[in-house]
């Protein structure tokens, strides 16, 4: 199983300020190309901390925030707007920036966390202060896990793991009290099977405003949930996808 990991990389110049508002490198919702995306794990030059939160819960949103902050392509990378997206959110439509370290604290508030602001340089202590967090030296060979905070022993980079090795939740989230939809949910649809989808994505992190209306946010979770989870990221509910938010 590959382990994937998010993050903001740098600006579609390949530098790390300056650069156009927005992810002007990702061509859908579907690739691993952006500004902000996804990559397969591997270990930094400088090494890596892990963060790993103490509470299930808690690493398994961080883990599908930093998902939904890689497949929305109004967040891109600028060290001189490196709080765009902790300003508007992961979810937001509007066209804004981040960097490495203030994606991570978006994710964070995402889940209800509004954490002080850090830089890699000390990001690992700030954390380590909220007590929300354990710190690990990563070892070749060591497992990684959905939600791990990765960043760098020097400053340098920051990461979160959206696809790792899964954490059960450690507390039931709640009967969904909506009715499971038999026929596929995509943007545009309206109802009950909306609102169950809505529900389900909001056990993950998605933080959706249950109302029954697939709209961009809507589809961007789905697609985000999907890609993470190593399905068809269409935006379409069907069978599989389904299948996968009922069984976490």
């Amino acid at each position: 199983m590959d382990i994937i990991i998010g993050s903001a990389r740098h600006d579609e110049k390949g530098r790390y300020s300056g650069g156009v508002v927005g992810d002007n490198l990702q061509t859908s919702e579907n690739d691993y190309k952006g500004e902000v995306s996804l990559q397969k794990f591997y270990v930094h030059s400088k090494g890596w901390n892990i963060l790993r939160a103490n509470d299930v819960n808690l690493a398994n949103g961080l883990a599908f925030c930093m998902a939904l902050a890689c497949a929305n392509k109004h967040i891109g990378y600028d060290q001189g707007n490196r709080l765009g997206a902790y300003t508007y959110g992961v979810l937001t439509e509007k066209d804004t920036e981040a960097d490495c370290s203030g994606l991570v604290r978006a994710c964070l508030k995402q889940c209800g966390h509004d954490v002080p602001d850090f830089t890699t340089a000390n990001e690992a202590n700030v954390l380590l202060d909220t007590l929300l967090f354990k710190r690990l030296v990563y070892k070749p060979g060591m497992e990684i896990y959905n939600g791990d905070i990765l960043v760098t022993r020097t400053k340098g980079h920051t990461a979160i793991v959206v696809s790792g090795n899964p954490r059960k939740p450690t507390k039931p989230s709640g009967k969904n009290p909506y009715s499971e939809p038999t026929a596929n949910i995509k943007k545009g649809c309206k109802g009950e099977g909306v609102k169950w989808v809505q529900f389900e994505l909001n056990r993950k992190g998605a933080q959706l405003i249950v109302d029954g209306d697939a709209g961009t946010k809507t589809d961007l979770a789905i697609r985000a949930y999907q890609k993470a989870h190593g399905l068809t990221a269409d935006g379409v509910v069907g069978v599989r996808t389904r299948r996968s938010l009922k069984a976490e």
